[in-house]
């Protein structure tokens, strides 16, 4: 019979929306166990600040960078939105009675997510779903699909 550990790593999903919201709230009520170590965990992906624009004009096609002023004013607004929402969270978790770790991470959500669910050596990732339809989804991608297709755990996706 396989061994069975006490304390459970779960790794939430959360990005503000109301999909991670109450991917939290399924979580407590259908698999959260005392004792277990909740990781809620946001990522913030700066690189649509960091593209460079293309600017076309009958003579020439140049590529400029985006200005460091306003690359370095977004970072920051990134950053502000990221804590207001871990605090969100904050309240949310202990609205449940359930204690968690907040962790925010930089870069793409879903390889963050994948990467702490690996390096805290999580066992179970749940996440949220906002229901895209399968073009859109193929079109713009999806953090949840990802998830999915790169963890090395079980995942648990909750549907709005």
């Amino acid at each position: 019979m396989a061994e069975t550990k006490d304390r459970r790593t779960c790794v939430i999903a959360v990005d503000g929306s109301n999909y991670a919201t109450e991917a939290v709230k399924w979580f407590k009520k259908n698999v959260y166990r005392p004792g277990d170590s909740v990781l809620l965990v946001t990522a913030i992906d700066h690189r649509k600040h960091m593209q460079y624009g293309l600017h076309i004009s009958p003579k020439a096609v140049t590529m400029t960078p985006g200005n460091p002023d306003s690359i370095t004013h977004a970072f920051a607004a990134e950053d502000k939105k990221a804590n207001e929402l871990l605090e969100k969270m904050k309240t949310v978790t202990d609205g449940l009675g359930m204690e968690a770790e907040f962790v925010k991470m930089s870069g793409e959500p879903g390889e963050c997510i994948v990467k702490k669910a690996k390096d805290s050596g999580a066992d179970l990732i749940v996440t949220g779903c906002r229901g895209l339809g399968t073009i859109r989804r193929t079109i713009m991608g999806s953090v949840s699909d990802y998830i999915i297709h790169h963890s090395e755990v079980p995942v648990f996706v909750v549907r709005h």
